[in-house]
C-alpha cells in the first residue's frame, strides 16, 4: 500500500521545485547553496516554519539577485504567511497558483521583471494585508476584483505598466492605509470613490496621464500624510477649504499639471507639512503672508507658474518664512514676481540650501544679509532687474556651489570675497554691467567648473596664475569684454577645457598652439593667422591685417547668422502657415523636404477626434496620438501650449528635423500651426507611424528582443548619433535620448526621435546659463538617470553630453534595467554596477533575464564540440563588448567619453563577429536545415 506524502514532504518537495525555477543569485549569499535534498529545510536559508508542525510559513529572499521564475508548485506550501522576493532579476508571469495559500498575508515581489497581467488568484487569498509588485513589467489593466479583499491594507503598484483606468472599486476597500499607482501609463479621471478611504495615509498617483479635476471626495481622506498627484494632465483648482482637511498631511505634491486658480489660503493650517511642490501649473496670485504658521516647513517649490504681480509688495510673503526654524529650500524661478528682495532674507533658518528666483521681474539691490545664509548650496537670482554691486558678503557662503547672477543690471567689480566660496562649481556674472579686472582671489576657488564673465565691461590682463589655479575648468566664457593683454597660455594647459569664448576682446600677441582665436597672431597653422613679429614695422602691418580678416571673419559670420537666423523664420513661418488650406499641394521648406499642408480639422479626423483611445504617449510638452491621414499611418504630438517651454520646443523640433535627412532618425512628414474649433492656439508634430513603437516597451514590457536584435538596434542608434554629431550641418546636440524616444519600424530598424530639447550648434555654441542652462530656473535638461552628471551642475548641452546617455541606453539594453531602478542609491548606479561585474568577469550576474535564457539556450542545444563552445564564448565576448561600449561613453568626466565614431566601429566588429557566428553553426548543422532554420529565425 502505497503511503501518503506528509506535509512536511510536500513543503519540501515545492521548496526543491522552487530552487529548480531560480537561477543565478548572489555570489555573497549562501541562501541557495543552503538548499538541499535534506529534509531539515526548517533551518535553510530564508527559510521560516511554524515550530509544531515543521511546515513553511515564511519564504524570505530579499536582494539575492536571483533570477528566474516563480514555480506554480510554491501554491503547494499551504502553511505560507509571507512570501517576501523583492530586489531580484525573477521574470515571466507570477503563478495563478499563488490562490492557492489560503493563509497568505504578506505578497512583496517588488523590484523584479516580472511580466504579465496583475495576478487575479490573489484575490482568492483574503488574508492578504499587503500586496507590493512595485518595479516590474507588469502591464494590462488592474482588476475590479480587488475589491473582495477585504484585510488588504497596503497595494503597490507603481513603476509598472498598467494601463486603462482605476478602478472605481478600490474605493471599497476600506481597510486600505497605503495605495500607490504612480509612474504607469493610467489615464482618466481619478476616481471618486476613493474618497471613502477613510485609513488611507499615503496616496501615489503621480506621473501617470490622469485627467479632469482632483474630485472633492479626496478631501475627505483626512489621515493622509502623503499626496502625490505631480505630472499627470490635471486641471481645475485646489478646493478653498484644502487645508482643512489634512491635518496630518506631511508631503504635499500636485507639479507639473495644468492646475489654475491661486493657492488656497487654508494651506497655512495644514501645521504637520514639510514639502509643498505645486510648480509647473498654471497658478497666479499673489503668496500667502501666512506661510510662516507651517512650522515644520522646509521646502516650498513655486516655480514656472504666473504667481506675483510685478509690482511692490510680490515679496512679502519672504519675511513670514523667517519664522520656520528648520526651513531648507525655496524656488520661486520663472514666474512674474516683481518688488525689491527684502532684507529679511537674511533672517532665513540657517539651514536654507537653496534660493532661486531667477527668471522674475526683481529689482533693487542684492541685500548683504544675504551672507547670513552659511548653509547656502545654490543661490539663483538670474534673468531679473537687479542693479548695484554685488555684495561682498556672499563671500561668507563658503557651502556655495551654484551662484547664479546673470542677465541683470549689476554694476562696480567682482568682489574678491568670492574667492571663499572654494566648493564652488558654477559662477554666472554674465550680461551684466560688471567692471575692473578679474579678481585674482578666485584662483582658490579650486572646483570651479563654468565661469561665465561674457557680456560685461571687465578689463585688465587676464592672471596666468589664476587661470592655472583653476585646473577643474570646463567652460570659459570671457567674450564681449575689454580684456587686453597678451593672452594667458596657461589656458592651453587646461585639460578639462571643452568652451572657451575670449571673442570681441582686446586681446594680443601669441596664441597657445592647444588653441585658437581669429583675432590673436600665431597659433597652429589650420588657423590661418598671421605669423606673429617682433619688429614695429610688422606689428603694425600684422595688426592692419589682424584687423582686415576680423572684419572679413566678422562679415562672413554675420553673413552665416543672418542667413541661419531669416532661414529658421522661414520654416517658423512656413509651419505656421501650413496649417491654413486644407488642400493646398506640398511645399518645400528645404532643399529635399517635402511637407504637406495639413490643417487641424485634417488632424482632428485622422485621430478620431485626439480620442483617448488614439493616445500612444505623453511626454514632456504634449501628447502623442496614432491616426490615419488618407491611407498613411501617422502620428501626431499635440503640444501642450499651456506646459512653459512647449512652443520652444515645437520650435526646436520643427526647426531640428527640417535640417536632418538619415535613415535612422524620425521623418517629420508636417508641422501644423493653427487654431482648434475653441478658436485656442494649436501646434502639432506630424510624423511617420513607427508600428513595432518604441525601446522603451520592448526592454520593461512583455515584448522580447533577442541579442542580435539589440546590437542592430544599438548599432542604428550610434549611426543616427554620428551623423548629427559629425555629420549634419549645423552640428546638432539630441539631449534627450534614452529609450521611449527611439522607435522601431516594422523591420525593427531603429529611429531616435523627439528633438524637442535638441540643441543646434553654431557660432556662440550655446544660450547663457540664464536664460537656458540654469538649474535653478528651468531644471535640467534631459531626463533623470539619462542626465550626464555635468548637466546637472550647469554644464551646457554638448556631445559629450548625448554621449552619456547612448552609454546609459546600451547598458540598460544589457542589463534590462533602468538607471532609475530602486537598487541604484548611495554609489550604487547602473554604470558602477556594469563596470564592477565587468572587472570581475561576472558578466552572467549583469545580463537581462532573456539574454541569459538565450545564452543558455545556445549552450544547451550545442553537442559539445569545441566550435560550439568557442560559439558560445563568441557570444560572451560579444555581450561583453556592447557593455564595455556603454562603460566607455557614460564615464563621470566628459572628458573620458569616447566619441560616437569609435563605439560605432566597436559595435560593427561586433556585428561581423556574431554574423560569423552565425554562418559556421549553419555550415555545420546543413542536415539539420529545418531545425536550424527555426533556430536562426528566433535568434536573428
Amino acid at each position: 500500500m502505497m503511503r501518503k506524502a506528509s506535509g512536511n514532504e510536500t513543503d519540501h518537495a515545492a521548496l526543491l521545485a522552487l530552487k529548480a525555477g531560480l537561477v543565478g543569485g548572489s555570489s555573497d549569499s549562501q541562501t541557495l547553496s543552503s538548499w538541499n535534498d535534506s529534509l531539515h529545510f526548517c533551518k535553510w536559508v530564508g527559510v521560516t516554519c511554524e515550530s509544531g508542525q515543521q511546515r513553511v510559513t515564511v519564504l524570505n529572499l530579499v536582494d539575492q539577485k536571483t533570477g528566474g521564475s516563480i514555480s506554480p508548485f510554491i501554491g503547494n506550501l499551504s502553511f505560507l504567511r509571507v512570501i517576501n522576493l523583492p530586489g531580484n532579476r525573477l521574470q515571466g508571469r507570477i503563478p495563478k497558483e499563488i490562490g492557492l495559500l489560503p493563509r497568505l498575508e504578506v505578497f512583496n515581489v517588488s523590484n523584479n521583471a516580472l511580466q504579465g497581467g496583475f495576478p487575479l488568484h490573489l484575490t482568492n487569498c483574503t488574508r492578504l494585508l499587503t500586496i507590493s509588485c512595485f518595479l516590474n513589467k507588469l502591464t494590462g489593466m488592474i482588476p475590479d476584483q480587488l475589491e473582495s479583499m477585504p484585510n488588504l491594507q497596503i497595494l503597490s503598484l507603481r513603476r509598472n505598466n498598467f494601463t486603462g483606468h482605476i478602478p472605481s472599486s478600490l474605493g471599497n476597500i476600506s481597510s486600505l492605509t497605503g495605495l500607490g499607482l504612480g509612474e504607469n501609463r493610467l489615464r482618466g479621471s481619478i476616481p471618486s470613490n476613493l474618497g471613502k478611504l477613510k485609513s488611507l495615509t499615503t496616496l501615489f498617483l503621480q506621473v501617470n496621464s490622469l485627467s479632469g479635476t482632483i474630485p472633492y471626495s479626496l478631501y475627505n481622506l483626512t489621515s493622509l500624510r502623503i499626496l502625490s498627484l505631480a505630472v499627470n494632465l490635471l486641471s481645475g483648482t485646489l478646493a478653498p477649504s484644502t487645508g482643512l482637511h489634512f491635518p496630518h498631511l506631511r508631503h504635499m505634491s500636485v507639479g507639473g499639471n495644468n492646475l489654475t486658480g491661486v493657492i488656497p489660503p487654508t494651506i497655512s493650517n495644514i501645521s504637520s507639512l514639510l514639502n509643498f511642490d505645486v510648480a509647473q501649473n498654471l497658478l497666479y496670485g499673489n503668496v500667502l503672508e501666512d506661510l510662516g504658521r507651517l512650522a515644520y516647513l522646509e521646502r516650498l517649490n513655486l516655480g514656472d507658474n504666473n504667481f506675483g504681480t510685478e509690482t511692490e509688495g510680490d515679496l512679502d510673503f519672504i519675511t513670514s518664512l523667517t519664522n520656520i526654524t528648520g526651513f531648507k529650500g525655496i524656488s520661486i524661478a520663472g514666474n512674474h514676481f516683481g518688488d525689491m528682495i527684502p532684507n529679511s532674507i537674511g533672517n532665513l533658518s540657517d539651514q536654507v540650501q537653496s534660493l532661486f528666483f531667477g527668471s522674475n521681474m526683481l529689482s533693487g539691490r542684492i541685500p548683504v544679509e544675504i551672507g547670513n545664509l552659511v548653509s547656502l548650496t545654490g543661490l539663483g537670482m538670474e534673468d531679473n532687474k537687479l542693479f548695484g554691486e554685488v555684495p561682498s558678503s556672499i563671500g561668507n557662503l563658503i557651502m556655495l556651489q551654484e551662484l547664479a547672477l546673470g542677465s541683470n543690471r549689476l554694476q562696480g567689480t567682482i568682489p574678491s570675497s568670492l574667492g571663499n566660496l572654494k566648493n564652488l562649481y558654477a559662477l554666472g556674472l554674465d550680461d551684466n554691467q560688471l567692471q575692473g579686472s578679474i579678481p585674482l582671489t578666485l584662483q582658490h576657488c579650486s572646483s570651479l567648473q563654468k565661469l561665465y564673465l561674457e557680456h560685461n565691461t571687465l578689463s585688465g590682463m587676464v592672471s596666468e596664475k589664476l587661470i592655472t589655479s583653476l585646473d577643474q575648468l570646463s567652460l570659459l566664457d570671457m567674450s564681449h569684454n575689454s580684456f587686453s593683454g597678451s593672452f594667458p597660455a596657461a589656458v592651453g594647459k587646461l585639460i578639462n577645457l571643452n568652451y572657451l569664448d575670449i571673442s570681441n576682446n582686446n586681446f594680443s600677441g601669441e596664441i597657445p598652439t592647444e588653441l585658437g582665436n581669429v583675432k590673436l597672431c600665431g597659433g597652429i597653422p589650420e588657423l590661418h593667422l598671421p605669423k606673429c613679429s617682433s619688429s614695429t614695422t610688422d606689428k603694425i602691418t600684422n595688426e592692419k591685417r589682424r584687423t582686415m580678416s576680423t572684419l572679413v571673419i566678422i562679415a562672413m559670420t554675420v553673413s552665416i547668422f543672418v542667413g541661419f537666423v531669416l532661414l529658421s523664420i522661414l520654416i517658423w513661418v512656413l509651419c505656421r502657415e501650413v496649417s491654413k488650406k486644407n488642400d493646398a499641394p506640398a511645399i518645400s521648406l528645404l532643399e529635399g523636404a517635402q511637407y504637406l499642408r495639413i490643417s487641424y480639422k485634417q488632424l482632428w479626423d485622422a485621430t478620431d477626434g485626439f480620442s483617448v483611445a488614439n493616445l500612444i504617449g505623453v511626454g514632456s510638452f504634449g501628447s502623442v496620438y496614432s491616426g490615419v491621414l488618407g491611407d498613411k499611418p501617422i502620428a501626431v504630438k499635440v503640444m501642450n501650449l499651456g506646459k512653459r517651454g512647449a512652443i520652444k520646443s515645437f520650435k526646436a523640433e520643427c526647426k531640428a528635423l527640417s535640417t536632418i535627412r538619415h535613415r535612422n532618425l524620425l521623418r517629420i512628414l508636417s508641422c501644423c500651426s493653427s487654431l482648434d474649433f475653441k478658436r485656442s492656439d494649436f501646434m502639432a508634430l506630424v510624423y511617420e507611424l513607427m508600428p513595432n513603437g518604441s525601446l522603451e516597451s520592448w526592454l520593461h514590457e512583455s515584448r522580447i528582443l533577442n541579442f542580435s536584435q539589440r546590437l542592430n538596434i544599438a548599432t542604428d542608434i550610434a549611426s543616427a548619433l554620428e551623423y548629427l554629431h559629425h555629420d549634419c550641418q549645423p552640428q546638432i546636440v539630441h539631449c534627450d535620448l534614452k529609450p521611449s524616444n527611439v522607435l522601431l519600424d516594422a523591420d525593427m530598424v531603429a529611429h531616435v526621435g523627439d528633438f524637442g530639447l535638441a540643441k543646434i550648434l553654431r557660432g556662440r555654441l550655446f544660450d547663457n546659463l540664464s536664460q537656458e542652462q540654469s538649474i535653478s530656473s528651468l531644471g535640467i535638461k534631459g531626463t533623470v538617470g539619462y542626465v550626464p552628471p555635468e548637466y546637472g551642475m550647469g554644464a551646457n548641452a554638448s556631445i559629450e553630453g548625448d554621449m552619456y546617455s547612448f552609454g546609459i541606453l546600451l547598458l540598460e539594453m544589457v542589463t534590462g534595467r533602468r538607471p532609475t531602478d530602486e537598487i541604484f542609491k548611495d554609489n550604487v548606479s547602473l554604470h558602477n554596477l556594469c563596470k564592477s561585474e565587468v572587472m570581475n568577469s561576472n558578466m552572467l550576474h549583469i545580463l537581462d533575464p532573456h539574454l541569459l535564457t538565450e545564452l543558455n539556450n545556445d549552450n544547451e542545444n550545442s553537442n559539445g564540440t569545441n566550435n560550439e563552445a568557442m560559439d558560445a564564448d563568441k557570444m560572451k565576448e560579444c555581450m561583453k563588448a556592447i557593455t564595455e561600449v556603454g562603460l566607455a561613453c557614460s564615464m563621470e568626466s566628459p572628458n573620458e567619453r569616447i566619441d560616437i565614431k569609435e563605439a560605432l566601429k566597436v559595435l560593427h566588429r561586433t556585428q561581423t563577429k556574431l554574423a560569423e557566428k552565425r554562418i559556421r553553426v549553419g555550415r555545420q548543422n546543413m542536415h539539420h536545415f529545418a531545425d536550424e532554420d527555426h533556430h536562426m529565425n528566433v535568434n536573428a
